[in-house]
């Protein structure tokens, strides 16, 4: 399975909107997801790579998204050619 992992941090509007576009291609796209606060302890290597930039959306691995996530290119990344 597909893992998408979420660089995040509170309070963050451009987050929850690009939360909301991955939520809604998992329910028809099954992936694994794995949320990262880049503030909570632990997480400094990707603070000091994304603490101007999030959200960040990797999949396996790959960084795939800055800022937004757009729905049509999230699913054609997800979906098998």
């Amino acid at each position: 399975m597909q893992r998408i992992t979420f660089f995040t941090k509170e309070d963050c509007t451009l987050c929850n909107a690009a939360m909301y576009v991955v939520e809604r291609v998992r329910r028809k796209i099954p992936f694994y997801l794995e949320t990262i606060d880049i503030t909570a302890a632990g997480q400094e290597r990707w603070f000091e790579l994304y603490k101007d930039h999030i959200p960040v959306v990797h999949l396996d691995g790959e960084e795939i998204f800055r800022h937004r996530v757009d729905e049509r290119t999230l699913r054609e990344h997800l979906e098998p050619s």
